[in-house]
Order: C-alpha cells, then sequence, then structure tokens
C-alpha cells in the first residue's frame, strides 16, 4: 500500500497506517511499543463517556497516554449527546486533539445500553451525538461497522451523515455486528462509503500481513488502513507495512519490554495476569511450545516468566 501522511482539516498525522483501539489489549503498555515502529495514529482503549463523568477511575486509567497524545486519540462511547460533549470538553481529554467515537463495538452489555454499534440502527441519534461533540473543537472521528445483521450495508448512508454533522474522518470495519470478527470484510460496502464522502475513511478488519494491507487498500480506495487483532498477532506488522526500522529486534525483545512496561505501570502481580491474554499470540507458530505457554499462565513471578519468554522464542 502507498503510505502518506495525512491531512485532518489543519492537522496531520504522520501516515496513513493505524493501530485499532482493543478493550484489554491496546493499553498504554503496549501503545509505548508500537508507536515508534511506524504507527501513523492510534487509540486509546474504549472509555464511557458517563463513567469519566461520573468519576470513574479505571475510565481515567484507561485514557492515560504518558507523553505522546499527539499520536494518540482518545476512543470514547456513548449515546447521549450531552455525556458526550461533557467528555470532550473534559480535563480527562484535554490533551487530545482527536477524540474518536465509538458506533462499532459489537459486545453486548454496550448494545444493551444503546451504545457501541446499536446506535447504527438509529441514524438521528448518532447525528446528534456526533454533532454535540464537534460542538467541542475537538477533532471528531467516528468507527463504525458495515450493519447490525448479515444483509446489511448501511456504511454509505452512515458515513455521509457523519460528514454531515462534522466529523473529520471515519474508520469503517467492514463487518456487520452479528459477524463480529468472523469472515471477509465487506470490501464493497467500504468502497461506496468512500465515493460518496470527502472526508478520509480508513478501512479496517482482516488485516494481518502487508498483503491483506495492500489488498484492502485497493479493493476499497480507502485513504489508510487500521489493525486490530493482526497488530497483536504481529507488532512488527506496522514497520513492515512502513518500512520503519524497529528499534527492537524479535518477538523475544518485544515480549521482554511489554512485560516490564506492564510491571512499571501496574505491578509484578497484576502485570503477570495482565500479560497471559497476549502469550498465547506471541508463542503462536513457536514449535513445541504448549507447555511453555501453560507454565506462564500459571505463574505470578515474572521473572520466571521470563526466563521461558527467553528460552521458547
Amino acid at each position: 500500500m502507498k503510505v502518506s501522511e495525512l491531512k485532518i482539516g489543519d492537522t496531520s498525522i504522520r501516515n496513513n497506517v493505524f493501530l485499532a483501539p482493543m478493550a484489554g489489549f491496546t493499553d498504554y503498555s503496549f501503545r509505548k511499543l508500537v508507536l515508534p515502529m511506524g504507527v501513523g495514529l492510534c487509540f486509546t482503549e474504549l472509555t464511557s463517556a458517563k463513567g469519566l463523568y461520573y468519576g470513574g477511575k479505571n475510565s481515567e486509567t484507561l485514557l492515560y497516554s504518558g507523553d505522546d497524545y499527539d499520536n494518540t486519540a482518545a476512543q470514547i462511547f456513548g449515546s447521549d449527546p450531552y455525556f458526550m460533549r461533557w467528555a470532550c470538553e473534559s480535563e480527562y481529554l484535554a490533551k487530545y486533539k482527536i477524540v474518536d467515537i465509538n458506533m462499532g463495538c459489537p459486545v453486548p452489555k454496550i448494545v444493551k445500553n444503546g451504545e457501541g454499534s446499536a446506535l447504527l440502527s438509529d441514524i438521528l441519534k448518532a447525528e446528534s451525538v456526533i454533532k454535540e461533540s464537534v460542538k467541542s473543537g475537538k477533532i471528531i472521528s467516528v468507527k463504525i461497522r458495515t450493519g447490525i445483521k448479515y444483509g446489511d450495508d448501511i456504511a454509505r448512508d452512515f458515513a455521509v451523515m457523519a460528514e454531515n454533522a462534522g466529523a473529520s474522518f471515519i474508520t469503517i470495519h467492514g463487518r456487520v455486528r452479528e459477524a463480529y470478527y468472523s469472515g471477509e470484510p465487506d470490501f464493497a460496502a467500504i468502497e461506496k462509503a468512500k465515493s460518496s464522502v470527502n472526508i478520509p475513511v480508513i478501512a479496517n478488519g482482516g488485516i494481518f500481513t502487508s498483503a491483506d494491507a495492500d489488498m484492502m487498500m485497493d479493493k476499497t480506495g480507502a485513504d489508510g488502513v487500521m489493525i486490530a487483532r493482526g497488530a497483536i498477532a504481529d507488532p512488527f506488522i506496522f514497520s513492515k507495512i512502513t518500512g520503519t526500522v524497529p528499534k527492537i529486534k524479535g518477538m523475544k525483545e518485544f515480549a521482554i519490554k511489554h512485560l516490564d512496561e506492564e510491571i512499571k505501570r501496574i505491578g509484578e502481580k497484576r502485570a503477570s495476569v495482565e500479560f497471559r491474554k497476549f502469550v498465547t499470540y506471541y508463542l503462536k507458530g513457536v514449535e513445541n511450545s504448549k507447555s511453555q505457554r501453560l507454565a506462564i499462565m500459571c505463574s505470578e513471578d515474572v521473572s520466571e516468566i521470563k526466563r521461558i519468554l527467553s528460552e521458547t522464542l
């Protein structure tokens, strides 16, 4: 794919290869390590606007981005325009230039509250959320899916609405909510949306290799790509796509540095537990690694976890 700077209004994003927000995965520790590896823009984990309003400490923690707020956007969710604008104008988001509104999350507990991808079935409410958020003065982007159920194709209508409501760019996950993360992305739906608006369209879904990114761009005409699970499986994917030479050499060094960052952020005991969800990805494809993976899953001794990683990777 053609890697290039992306202009969003009067703001420049260093390239058009984005790291997706993934709850429980793209925390500050992970973002800190992959940002220098060729990421144009990354996003915080999904954060509740109401949670911020009512002073939830966990919500505040999700928004921490160290010293790199220029290359990080805050992602929030909610269906009440008042709370969404309040969050955009709050001290919690003061350091962020870009605020992304999630209208694509498929998780049942969020959808049941009328948030996330539930807004795809209420375009008028979605429009009011975007319009009110734009009044905050932040650069507002929106992340959607192509619909709720199989057969839906509403990305074009939503993209047009989002542009008219004041959004500066839109990201489209090329699957319906019902599909979650399975199946081939709907390239045609993304292409139809892209050809109908003047704001940048970022394509998301099913990108695990440089070839996948090439295909996504070729089939959709999108302005850039957003990589989700592919980045957890291979954090070096950004270097491979953008040609950035990583300072971290290999998965062994990355995994150990990642664990170290988690330890600094949340302490050894919690880090040993939080790190487990990454282990399956980091050891995938490593021959005869099942016993090592199980050992890490059972250990709260970070020194032991590092030893296993060093001997296995």
